[in-house]
């Protein structure tokens, strides 16, 4: 059995990176039974569209043809579940979290407890999101540099929203606090775990390379029209592609979570405010047991 992990504590660069692997590594059952579970739909529906796109797109070029409203569609509809089971994934991993810190025994964390959490939580971080989509496109205006500042500063309004309670407001503002002289360790974190999770994702990817770029060379005797089973197989490692990416994708979110956790216990030390309070009540159960012997 495996010891509880304390998640409000200050770690360094290199800390934060193993304790996301080693959380990982530890939950991996539970937490991946939530992801699929709960994200699961949106990221089968993003596949079967990406893997349309793929074949409309492998029908365009050998055709000769442009790519053509149909295909734009099939890809914008894949871009859509692709950022709704993005905010799935983000309250899944985030309320596994909560759930984590506030459970008192060894119970396995159910896939229900997390899904009440989804339920409440999914559309205000659904709309948090889109604005702060709109904030960064406003800094993209600008210039880039503020663009790419305000990502990183955002990047830690979820964790805030879900495993703090905060709304959205308190969350942005406490995200602009908690961040200050630490924003460049907060994007480096993000870009190694980015570059882990590409090389991680570039072994699912490699089976759909190969099979597109078979498919484009490949000369067929049925004029242009794509044979089913070569539909089919391109929608099945589109969907392998898709479920592996987005499973992958969680241990960013761990990540920041765990620099988040970090950041707070820096700035605001809730941390060691909750230990001394638990030590505090300890101490008092016990001189109450001492006294109870007595009598």
């Amino acid at each position: 059995m495996f010891a509880k992990i304390e998640l409000r504590r200050t770690r360094d660069f290199s800390d934060k990176i193993n304790i996301t692997f080693e959380f990982a590594r530890q939950n991996v059952k539970p937490l991946a039974k939530a992801l699929i579970y709960i994200c699961g739909p949106m990221l089968l529906i993003q596949g079967i569209f990406n893997g349309l796109y793929q074949n409309e797109s492998l029908m365009r070029i050998r055709e000769g043809d442009a790519v053509n409203s149909t295909t734009n569609g099939f890809l914008l509809l894949a871009y859509l579940f692709s950022i709704l089971s993005n905010v799935a994934a983000l309250i899944v991993v985030y309320e596994y979290l909560r759930i984590y810190e506030q459970r008192k025994n060894a119970a396995p964390i159910e896939v229900s407890e997390i899904w009440s959490g989804v339920k409440k939580k999914y559309f205000p971080l659904l709309g948090a999101m889109l604005i702060l989509f709109i904030l960064a496109g406003l800094g993209l205006i600008l210039l880039v540099i503020p663009c790419i500042y305000l990502m990183i500063v955002f990047s830690l309004v979820p964790p805030l929203m879900v495993i703090e309670g905060d709304d959205f407001r308190d969350a942005l503002s406490r995200a602009f606090k908690i961040i200050s002289e630490k924003w460049w360790s907060t994007f480096g974190l993000i870009i190694v775990m980015v570059i882990i999770i590409l090389f991680m994702t570039l072994i699912l990817y490699v089976p759909l390379i190969i099979y597109t770029a078979t498919l484009a060379i490949h000369k067929m005797d049925v004029g242009n029209e794509l044979p089913v089973w070569q539909e089919a197989g391109m929608i099945i490692f589109t969907l392998l592609y898709s479920f592996g990416s987005g499973i992958f994708q969680s241990l960013v979110f761990l990540a920041l979570a765990f620099q988040t956790y970090n950041l707070i216990e820096r700035k605001e030390a809730k941390g060691l405010m909750i230990r001394l309070e638990n030590f505090g009540k300890s101490g008092e159960q016990q001189n109450q047991a001492e006294i109870h012997e007595t009598y």
